[in-house]
């Protein structure tokens, strides 16, 4: 691994501790680096700022899952992968929200799970030619609904069992993917 991505991954693994322990309106960059060995300037050579360096562990973090993912797995496996994901960073994704509020956290969320989610949708549209703007709807659609159902868990206090929701989702909204791609194709010329 060259410094500089050893550097990132030590700046983003000791941010990643610090997150466990305390919100991250109380994380500064001193505790960071502090926490993993580094300067202030190594710190800001790499991120402008603590909010960049989130949407760097929260990307990273969705591409270790999307990697994960195998050609033509149900999209209900790579939800689990995602919600276990969460389930086992309770305490990091409760002091990010009580930090940056509702909506930040949904549009970091947002930002980092499209290409997660389109890959997924994309399989499910195989051998069918819907056209791009119904893909993107249906990825944008579903993005809102699961990152919905993962941010009132989260404002809830973590209550109730966060599988048990995905479970849910799946049985009503995902089973008919492949149906509604099929009914709104372009048939092939």
């Amino acid at each position: 691994m060259p410094v500089a991505q050893f550097t990132k991954t030590a700046i983003m693994d000791a941010f990643i501790r610090l997150l466990e322990q305390q919100p991250m309106d109380q994380i500064t960059v001193q505790a960071i680096t502090a926490e993993c060995g580094v300067s202030r300037n190594t710190f800001y050579y790499h991120y402008s700022d603590i909010y960049a360096l989130l949407k760097a562990v929260l990307q990273r973090d969705m591409d270790m899952l999307l990697a994960q993912r195998t050609k033509g797995e149900h999209a209900s496996e790579g939800l689990r992968r995602l919600f276990g994901y969460v389930s086992a960073r309770q305490r990091m994704f409760y002091h990010i929200y009580s930090a940056v509020g509702h909506a930040a956290m949904e549009d970091y969320l947002l930002e980092t799970t499209g290409d997660l989610f389109m890959a997924y949708i994309r399989d499910t549209a195989e051998g069918l030619s819907p056209s791009e703007e119904d893909l993107e709807f249906i990825c944008y659609s579903y993005q809102f609904m699961l990152i919905g159902i993962l941010l009132g868990w989260v404002r809830r206090g973590m209550k109730g069992d966060l599988a048990e929701l995905l479970e849910r989702a799946q049985r009503l909204f995902f089973h008919g993917t492949r149906r509604v791609l099929e009914e709104n194709s372009v048939p092939f010329s």
